[in-house]
């Protein structure tokens, strides 16, 4: 009786232990607002789903963030910045890209400006609260 009240107490810390350690499909949620030098690297919370639309372009600084083709982009998560200098980023699944490479990632237009450019307000998506000066230009959420 003493070894299967120990089995059980056993078990039950490693359940609490797997779902506080993210086990079973449970992640963490929480992007990531990076500073590389002078640019800012946004990094979206995990996601399970998306949207599938092809984007980037040239990898670029776009309003202070690191986006392309005049687009600031939010990265998929566990995107990591690799070195400062020139701003080189690894992307899961993608690779490793540097400023002036050519890039294309899944995902979509979260937020696009209309043609008389009003002043945006706080802008929140991926897991993150995009800077003021980032949110004045479209966003692409990749994955």
């Amino acid at each position: 009786m003493k070894n299967l009240a120990q089995a059980i107490g056993i078990a039950a810390l490693g359940g609490l232990v797997c779902l506080l350690s993210a086990c079973g499909g449970q992640v963490n949620a929480d992007g990531q607002v990076i500073s590389a030098g002078e640019v800012t690297v946004l990094v979206s919370e995990r996601t399970d789903s998306g949207m599938d639309a092809r984007g980037g372009g040239e990898l670029e600084v776009v309003g202070g963030c690191l986006g392309a083709s005049g687009s600031v982009v939010v990265w998929p998560h566990e995107t990591r910045i690799v070195q400062g200098d020139p701003v080189t980023i690894d992307i899961p699944d993608y690779g490793r890209f540097a400023l002036g490479d050519e890039v294309q990632v899944g995902g979509g237009y979260v937020l696009e400006h209309p043609a008389d450019n009003d002043e945006p307000g706080p802008f929140t998506v991926g897991g993150i609260d995009v800077p003021d000066e980032c949110a004045r230009h479209d966003i692409f959420l990749a994955r």
